[in-house]
């Protein structure tokens, strides 16, 4: 996990509150990845989807739906 801190106070936001916000986000997904969860966004909403495999077939995978605000995409960002 890495908080650019010079970029949240460019944005007014307060870095530590960004970590603590980002930590909890990475452990949840370190957990979900443990027992075979991708935790996936886009469009608007989040879910946590089983990893597909030969062995499950094409049926939906999600298994819980996220609250909050989510965007997909392929994560780029002008560095």
């Amino acid at each position: 996990m890495f908080v650019n801190e010079d970029k949240c106070r460019e944005f007014g936001l307060d870095p530590r509150k960004v970590a603590s916000i980002a930590s909890r986000l990475s452990r949840a997904a370190r957990e979900a990845d443990a027992i075979g969860l991708t935790v996936f966004g886009g469009t608007g909403s989040g879910s946590l989807r089983f990893a597909r495999s030969l062995r499950h077939g094409p049926e939906e995978n999600e298994v819980a739906l996220l609250d909050g605000s989510f965007d997909g995409g392929d994560g780029g960002d002008n560095y």
